[in-house]
């Protein structure tokens, strides 16, 4: 609880993005708001959801907490945690901490702030909890560009059956975005060391529209990778 009371001063800003585990952190945070003081335990004014992807229809329950009034002289706080938000539900998120309700706040979990529109980034307090390297998601990306296009089918394959609970499920969007940055990581040191390598600026462009595509809602997570597997 020591690291959460530096990361959030008395006076709470009204919308957070946390960068972090939203599985653990979740409850975490809940807890934390609950020791301090600033919220009841168990309070009508509060809502901790924790979703695999936070979709628009979601985003109705959360937008009926925001509009009606506090009932509790606390708070009223919102604990969103999530692998995946869609981009029409962060629209409708964006109208919410752009119109903040009177003592509310927003604490929004994500795994990586990169896929956030940068209109939310702006408008909020941005807070990344520090986690561990994958270093065996970084060894595997290392082999999986010395392997041929067939070779890397076949890992998209085993990488699709390994994540997922139905195809665009949050779980294996999030893995493909882990998996994306990774890869533009190492292809972006290769572009620093020669920026006239047209090769590395073509597949650092098909990584940057595939990280957008992930975020479009009914995009197939499986054609994706299968792009990128046969442009590297």
């Amino acid at each position: 609880m020591n690291s959460l009371e530096k990361l959030f001063p008395q006076n709470l800003y009204h919308s957070y993005i946390i960068e972090g585990d939203p599985n653990s952190l979740s409850l975490e945070i809940l807890n934390f708001l609950e020791n301090r003081g600033e919220i009841i335990k168990q309070s009508p004014d509060v809502i901790c959801q924790t979703y695999e992807s936070f979709t628009i229809e979601d985003n109705k329950q959360i937008k009926e907490w925001h509009s009606r009034l506090g009932i509790s002289k606390a708070k009223k706080v919102c604990i969103l945690a999530t692998k995946f938000i869609n981009r029409e539900a962060e629209q409708a998120l964006l109208k919410m901490i752009e119109e903040p309700a009177l003592n509310s706040h927003f604490f929004i979990i994500v795994p990586d702030s990169s896929l956030l529109l940068d209109t939310i980034i702006s408008r909020t307090h941005l807070i990344k909890i520090d986690k561990k390297d994958d270093l065996e998601l970084r060894k595997f990306v290392n082999i999986f560009i010395k392997l041929s296009p067939k070779d890397r089918i076949d890992k998209i394959a085993e990488i699709i059956k390994e994540n997922k609970d139905e195809e665009n499920s949050g779980k294996l969007r999030s893995y493909a975005t882990y998996f994306i940055n990774e890869l533009e990581v190492i292809f972006y040191q290769n572009f620093k060391k020669n920026i006239n390598d047209k090769n590395n600026k073509f597949i650092l462009e098909e990584l940057q529209k595939a990280r957008g595509y992930l975020s479009t809602p009914g995009a197939s997570v499986k054609m994706i990778l299968e792009h990128i597997a046969l442009v590297l």
